[in-house]
Parts: C-alpha cells; sequence; structure tokens
C-alpha cells in the first residue's frame, strides 16, 4: 500500500501560534489518539500543554456514547490536542464549540463550506465528514486537563469506509475531486482554535455566537436520545453557559450534552 506520510515539520511551519503545537507526537499507528494524550499526561515528563498527537492509523478510535470512529489510514485525520491549563470548568462545554468552530474554519480555508451539529459533529450539507471529541479531568473548580480529539475524512472515498457507513458520511476528497494536504489542514485547525481559547475568559459569548453562525439546525426540528429515550423538539440555540436549549411543547429545555439523531 503507498501511503503519504504526515510530514510534522509542516505543520509547525504553518502555526501562528504561542501556545499549541510547539511539541508533535507522530506515530504510525494508535489505538486511539485521545488515549494516547492521557498516556502522555500520565507520564507527567514536563507540562504537555499544547501538545498534538497525531496518527496515521487510528484502530479503535472513539466517538462520544461507546461509538467508534471510522479512519482511512493514511488518508484521514486522527488528532489529539492536549490542554493542561487551568480552565475555569464553568467553561467546559465552550473548550468543545471552540474546537468545532475551528475544524469548520480550516475546512473553509480549504474551500469546503461545513455546519456545526449538537454537540460536536462536523457535517458537510447533511452528511458527516468529522467528528470532535472531548474528554476533561476536573478538580475542585478547575478543569485540570483537557485531551481534544477531533477526526476528518480528507483523502479518503466514501467506499473506503465500512458498507454501514456509507450512506451517512462524506469526505473532503468525495467533495472537491482532488487531494488535501492534512498537514495544512491540521495546522489551521490549531491556529483558529489558540485563537479562540484565547477568547474562554474575556469574550466567552462570542465563542457562542461563532458556533450558532455554523450551526446546521438552528431553529429546526431535531430529535435527541436522552436517557434511552427518544425526545423531539425544536433546537432555539445556546445558554450563557454553552449548554442547549430545545423547546420541547412549548417549553425551553437545557441539555449539557446529549446526542442528536
Amino acid at each position: 500500500i503507498y501511503l503519504i506520510m504526515i510530514f510534522t515539520q509542516l505543520i509547525q511551519t504553518n502555526l501562528r501560534t504561542k501556545e499549541l503545537g510547539k511539541k508533535v507526537e507522530y506515530y504510525n499507528r494508535l489505538d486511539s489518539t485521545n488515549e494516547e494524550a492521557w498516556e502522555l499526561i500520565e507520564e507527567e515528563q514536563e507540562n504537555q500543554h499544547g501538545t498534538i498527537v497525531l496518527t496515521e492509523n487510528q484502530i479503535r478510535g472513539k466517538g462520544r456514547k461507546e461509538n467508534s470512529w471510522s479512519m482511512v489510514a493514511g488518508k484521514g485525520l486522527a488528532i489529539s490536542v492536549i490542554l493542561d491549563k487551568k480552565y475555569p470548568s464553568n467553561r467546559s462545554s465552550f473548550i468543545s464549540l471552540a474546537a468545532g468552530i475551528a475544524v469548520v474554519e480550516s475546512l473553509e480555508k480549504r474551500g469546503i463550506e461545513c455546519s456545526l451539529k449538537w454537540p460536536n459533529d462536523i457535517y458537510y450539507q447533511e452528511k458527516k465528514i468529522g467528528g470532535i471529541l472531548c474528554e476533561s479531568k476536573i478538580r475542585k473548580d478547575s478543569i485540570d486537563k483537557i485531551v481534544v480529539g477531533v477526526g476528518i475524512n480528507v483523502n479518503e472515498t466514501i467506499e473506503e469506509h465500512p458498507m454501514d457507513l456509507q450512506k451517512t458520511l462524506t469526505t473532503m476528497f468525495s467533495i472537491s475531486n482532488h487531494a488535501h494536504q492534512r498537514e495544512l489542514i491540521v495546522a489551521e485547525f490549531i491556529n483558529s482554535f489558540e485563537r479562540l481559547l484565547k477568547k474562554l475568559n474575556d469574550k466567552p459569548t462570542s465563542i457562542i455566537d461563532e458556533w450558532l453562525n455554523y450551526c446546521l439546525h438552528l431553529n429546526k426540528k431535531v430529535s435527541f436520545s436522552n436517557d434511552k429515550q427518544l425526545d423531539e423538539g425544536t433546537f432555539i440555540g445556546l445558554n450563557e453557559k454553552g449548554y442547549a436549549q430545545i423547546e420541547i411543547n412549548g417549553e425551553v429545555k437545557t441539555y449539557n450534552s446529549i446526542n442528536l439523531i
């Protein structure tokens, strides 16, 4: 199999960041970049803030709620970013919102206009092109460590994914009919992500506005699973904590992170 490897230097050459991406840990294959990131944190050799973990071949990628994430080796993107910095715990949902916006911005720079589906799916029209998985450890009142995992379907064809997923997903290659430099996508994502993280303390509401700007289903009917039962309502926005607000039978209910179906 001919694989095009990711060049970490090319990522770093295109970074315009002060904190994120100073260190890039590259692996030929991994079970999961998020798991590897937690292992690096556990080793605690030094502050790992901003370290990027990426792999050519993620064998057991994690989605939300025990779902798995399918990646095509050498063609897709699987990266995790370690945030090892104190963020106020009431800002935790903003970090995953910021990651979603940053992915959409990086794909826009490659000519692909995407939108966001609550809580952290990246869509092109009605098909899923990427996803985010934020995992955090909270101590007392601040978030202690966070790993932000991102998966994006880049240079593969739809047919290279498992049969049962082909109807619901798309890839950058199938949209644009040409290959994309994965390094540039990573660099632009990291540049945007750092810019947005700076707003966490002073302008968190602007993150909400930017997220809603890209929302696929604002003021539309949505169905979601809530405690194993299926609910339906109208997605009317996010509250000041970044939680979903859904109107059900004339009453607005707030959800931290349910999965829309």
